[in-house]
């Protein structure tokens, strides 16, 4: 389930990049059919607006603008800016006219407003090996946060992603409705684990 357009990411030596690219493609389907059960359940043919933190140079979420009416992608590396922004303008205009991105890390895209403003449907998360920062976490339990309806969580820190996990679920009413394990290191006891959390 490949995106419909032409996709080049760009990866210079002083950004983060999945060491095994051809195993997250993987993911990123997975991801897709999220973002699309997410489209559908909102039931409108506007597109989501999908938030991405922690988004290093857009990996994830600029594989995601076909189901998207505006993507706001976000991370506090000041290198990812130029690398997304090639990516984004050999897109066809149609798509990358939707494409933004915050030179800000998830706690100052919360000090920032971004999740408190009720502008998202979806939101992406692909955070450190250590997890959500507290304050994101906060900001995604709480009530007034409204529109957004569905979380997708990639995590390379399993210990991390339960405690997440717990938080989500017992402070701010969000059920898991779906799980995965990819090893992406074959003969390494670690997996990257996606996760979908709907409310």
């Amino acid at each position: 389930n490949p995106p419909p357009y032409p996709l080049t990411l760009h990866f210079p030596p002083n950004v983060f990049r999945q060491a095994n690219v051809t195993a997250f493609q993987k993911i990123i389907g997975s991801i897709r059919d999220a973002t699309e059960e997410a489209k559908v359940r909102k039931g409108d043919d506007a597109g989501l607006r999908i938030l991405e933190l922690y988004g290093g140079v857009g990996t994830i979420g600029l594989n995601l603008l076909d189901y998207a009416s505006k993507f706001t992608s976000s991370d506090e590396n000041p290198y990812n800016l130029e690398a997304f922004n090639k990516s984004v303008h050999m897109l066809p205009k149609k798509v990358s006219r939707k494409a933004e991105y915050v030179k800000k890390s998830a706690e100052g895209m919360v000090e920032g407003g971004y999740l408190s403003r009720n502008e998202y449907d979806i939101c992406i998360l692909d955070p450190p090996r250590k997890g959500c920062n507290p304050s994101v976490l906060s900001a995604l339990c709480s009530k007034s946060q409204t529109s957004l309806k569905t979380l997708v969580y990639v995590s390379c820190g399993f210990d991390a992603f339960v405690r997440d996990c717990d938080e989500l679920e017992k402070k701010g009413g969000w059920k898991l409705v779906k799980g995965e394990g990819h090893v992406l290191f074959p003969g390494a006891d670690a997996i990257e684990t996606f996760a979908v959390f709907q409310r």
